[in-house]
């Protein structure tokens, strides 16, 4: 039965693919057989989903591909990292585009940035006619970018803090389409090495500080943001961020799933609205689980957001 469901799974995604043209299609079959598997050579701290024992190498990943460049080449094709940072589909992707041209009309700057980004690790781009060849993932970044201008108007000159950074693609479009005064990132010493690297082969400007997420330390900013993090740690951590990094923010995003509360007896997001003065919840789109929402404090445009 097991292999009967995996053979109706498998023609249920080729279907939906097709939908999108026979070149996304072809691009889809030649990546599935390009992704690879990476050794457990790496243990984390059980603090929150990515690093937890159901894939417990994601942080093998970070590890691995920060010191060996033949990895490092191809870390975005590796199934853990896929299957926790760059699973967003193709029509998901589709769905961020139409997000992106409500808020600005497409321009040479946004290709420019998702060329950048899409340029190392080699990650799974697809072709979205028009516009050209890019990573799901990568419009994702430039979504949430959009978002947090719109939001908050100019970056520039901002000290902004991200928790939980992936491989460090959102610090890197928000510096290149952007100036801000530093960026912080907060994660596990592993992620940290990766996104690092990533940044540093990206050869883009930015005053980047790392700090290790096991006991942020604390820290002021302007802006802390978080997408599908924060929600994913254990109670103990989420503490810690609220005390020294979240509560001492002016403004926020945070990208709500219920991972933590549900696995890790996190807070629920009724909790976070009451924790966190002035915040209110907006919509996530598209809405890539039912339960997610977007919550944003500091800000003065929500209502008149054409995205929301």
């Amino acid at each position: 039965m097991n292999v009967i469901n995996k053979f109706i799974n498998r023609l249920n995604l080729l279907f939906m693919q097709s939908k999108f043209g026979l070149p996304n299609l072809f691009i889809f079959i030649y990546y599935h057989f390009k992704q690879f598997n990476v050794p457990l050579v790496y243990k984390v701290t059980n603090t929150s989903f990515t690093d937890s024992d159901k894939i417990v190498t994601f942080g093998s990943l970070c590890a691995i591909a920060s010191t060996d460049d033949k990895i490092f080449k191809k870390f975005r094709l590796s199934r853990v990292l896929i299957q926790a940072l760059d699973h967003v589909s193709i029509e998901q992707g589709y769905g961020y585009l139409q997000e992106i041209i409500k808020v600005e009309p497409w321009n040479s700057d946004f290709q420019h940035a998702l060329k950048q980004i899409d340029s190392l690790g080699s990650p799974i781009k697809y072709k979205f006619k028009g516009y050209g060849f890019f990573s799901p993932t990568s419009l994702r970044y430039l979504k949430v970018h959009l978002d947090l201008t719109y939001l908050f108007h100019s970056l520039n000159e901002l000290d902004i803090v991200e928790i939980g950074v992936g491989f460090g693609g959102q610090a890197m479009l928000t510096n290149i389409l952007s100036h801000p005064n530093s960026y912080s990132l907060y994660d596990i010493p592993p992620v940290l090495d990766l996104s690092q690297k990533f940044i540093k082969e990206s050869k883009v400007r930015g005053n980047f500080i790392y700090y290790s997420g096991i006991i942020p330390e604390k820290l002021k900013s302007d802006l802390v943001i978080s997408n599908y993090a924060f929600s994913e740690l254990n109670r103990e951590i989420q503490d810690l961020y609220l005390k020294n990094v979240i509560l001492n923010s002016k403004r926020g995003y945070i990208t709500w799933n219920y991972i933590s509360e549900y696995y890790y007896d996190g807070y629920s997001l009724a909790d976070l609205l009451r924790i966190i003065p002035g915040s209110q919840i907006i919509t996530e789109k598209p809405l890539t689980s039912p339960s997610n929402a977007i919550v944003v404090w500091g800000h003065d445009s929500v209502l008149s957001h054409p995205s929301i």
